[in-house]
């Protein structure tokens, strides 16, 4: 998505208008977490103070995850607020090519990072506590359980 910068860089207007909707490559998803993405809504503005470009707009959109037990495609609504100031002492990856600034790679950092480590459907809510050989084991039972080879050691504590 490229913001012509040249209005701004003369002194035309203060600042510029981005009001997009952007539709992600499914190529992007390769290698994330993302199993679909909506298209994403873009609004904000670029203003320039005379040395740095300031990048403030919101994103919004809705991405398909997998639920971490079941598997099934959970729904994560996202609103992420973007600020970024650009400019030559910046040490980010943007760059102003022939007046025009690409702020895709931005808005799609922010995206990934937006993303949740582990998401659940509503119908996994359910755990189960035991199941065929095995046992949640809770730190409350951990505290009561007592190694048998160190339990001579116990008269050895006085109360």
């Amino acid at each position: 998505m490229n913001v012509d910068l040249t209005k701004l860089m003369y002194g035309n207007l203060y600042e510029i208008p981005i009001k997009a909707e952007i539709t992600i490559p499914k190529e992007r998803l390769n290698g994330t977490d993302i199993k679909e993405i909506s298209p994403v809504k873009v609004n904000g503005y670029v203003s320039y103070d005379g040395e740095e470009y300031c990048l403030n707009i919101n994103v919004t959109g809705t991405m398909t995850l997998s639920c971490a037990r079941t598997l099934k495609d959970v729904l994560y609504p996202f609103n992420i607020d973007i600020d970024e100031v650009i400019g030559e002492n910046n040490d980010n990856s943007l760059e102003i090519i022939q007046n025009r600034l690409d702020i895709f790679p931005i808005i799609w950092q922010y995206i990934l990072v937006d993303v949740p480590l582990r998401v659940l459907h509503p119908d996994a809510k359910e755990e189960k506590k035991e199941g065929n050989g095995w046992r949640l084991i809770t730190e409350d039972d951990e505290k009561e359980v007592i190694d048998p080879r160190l339990a001579s050691l116990s008269k050895f504590i006085k109360e």
